[in-house]
């Protein structure tokens, strides 16, 4: 086996001393200009401006701007959480709150749990007794009851952290800002596991949520408010019609109409809240082909943004930018593996090999410049998961979201 090894590290590293700049360009072109170049400028803008606002602090409009928020929670047999959940809202540091908890067609106990709290006046109750088979459905119906100027809504699955509501709405002090998306977290999984898999969604959430979001309310392409835990300004929702329930992610739908408003988005990451995963990866499947497909879908519904006309520039680049690297890339990385599989096979391996390399030296970085930036710094002992996401995690993605974009255009069901 070491000589074997041997071998083949001396036959890599000859092949490597034989490349020119432009032979490795022309054989990783993908890799460079896609990944590369995209993922370590991200990582370096986000740096810089950290060093900035070190500097020069960012002062927000109104010190003491605290609307009345109304807070949504919609649940659906959310028995084993409900409470923690409400718990969580009650202990939040906010004065003008209301807590609206919709009960949407649970057959558990979620109404009783909840129940304790609304006899008392602490919370508003509504039952629907027929679900309405959307969580969109549900959040309209909170919106009919609601009196505050800001609405935030709040997955059944997610706990906010005792400052977060303050630090959610001190953007919306901005005349220029909509909406905002909290920082989600993962705590465990649903049931309480912390195994791999759950591992892999924290470390999954850290660099591609939040430093996603993070840079894209930078350069203002924000284009996903966070369903399980965002805020919006009422009067906004409430002239776009509330939300549709005709996609499977109402989130990204009602933050494209948002935007169509010309209205900005903004990342609070100190409004940080904490959630719960699928643990199995069954349940992870079927969560991220849901939300696969509800992004194309949303995509196709507000298509008439690729036209431009009206529409803000930089919402029109940030379509064009979600569909080139989220979807088109996928068929554009499956192309140049079957190219380089059927006319490079002598030096496949070797492809392979500095591929890996490539791709872990990224994802480190990535992965060091998100524990870096996040108000809760990430441990190093999340290195170890750095070979897991690139070799495993992330290609399994991959095949995932095409599954889904394949799922959407034969018109398959899929239910909330």
């Amino acid at each position: 086996f070491l000589s074997t090894l041997n071998l083949l590290i001396e036959g890599f590293n000859s092949w490597l001393q034989r490349l020119t700049p432009i032979d490795f360009f022309m054989i990783l072109w993908p890799l460079l200009i896609f990944d590369f170049t995209r993922s370590i400028g991200k990582c370096l803008i986000l740096l810089a401006h950290s060093l900035y606002r070190k500097v020069k602090p960012e002062h927000y409009v109104a010190q003491n701007f605290s609307p009345k928020l109304s807070l949504i929670i919609p649940a659906h047999n959310e028995e084993k959480i409900i409470v923690r959940a409400i718990e969580a809202a009650l202990e939040a540091d906010y004065d003008q709150k209301e807590i609206i908890v919709v009960d949407d067609g649970s057959r558990d106990r979620t109404y009783e749990l909840a129940y304790s709290y609304a006899k008392r006046g602490l919370i508003k109750l509504f039952r629907r007794d027929v679900a309405s088979g959307s969580k969109a459905g549900a959040l309209n119906f909170g919106l009919l009851f609601a009196t505050g100027d800001t609405i935030v809504t709040v997955d059944a699955d997610t706990l906010i952290e005792r400052n977060s509501l303050k630090e959610i709405v001190k953007p919306l002090s901005n005349p220029s800002v909509s909406a905002v998306s909290g920082n989600v977290m993962v705590l465990r999984g649903e049931h309480g596991a912390n195994n791999l898999l759950v591992k892999l969604q924290a470390y999954e959430y850290l660099v591609s949520l939040e430093l996603g979001r993070r840079f894209n309310a930078l350069i203002n392409t924000l284009l996903i408010i966070s369903g399980a835990f965002g805020a919006f300004w009422k009067k906004h929702v409430a002239s776009l019609g509330q939300y549709d329930s005709d996609t499977i992610t109402e989130d990204f739908d009602v933050t494209l109409k948002v935007r169509k408003l010309g209205k900005r988005l903004t990342f609070a990451d100190k409004a940080i809240s904490w959630t719960f995963t699928p643990e199995t990866w069954r349940d992870w499947r079927r969560q991220r082909i849901r939300w696969s497909r509800g992004q194309i879908e949303s995509l196709w519904k507000h298509r008439n943004i690729f036209f431009g006309g009206k529409f803000d520039l930089m919402l029109i680049l940030a379509v064009y930018d979600m569909v080139l690297m989220d979807i088109f890339l996928l068929f554009i990385r499956l192309g140049w593996f079957i190219y380089v599989f059927i006319y490079m096979q002598q030096t496949l391996l070797y492809i392979i090999i500095l591929s890996i390399i490539i791709y872990l030296a990224i994802e480190l970085i990535v992965l060091l410049t998100a524990g870096a930036l996040s108000p809760r710094k990430t441990p190093l002992k999340n290195i170890y998961l750095v070979p897991v996401m690139t070799l495993l995690y992330r290609p399994y993605y991959s095949v995932i979201r095409l599954k889904a974009y394949l799922e959407w255009i034969i018109q398959k069901q899929s239910a909330w």
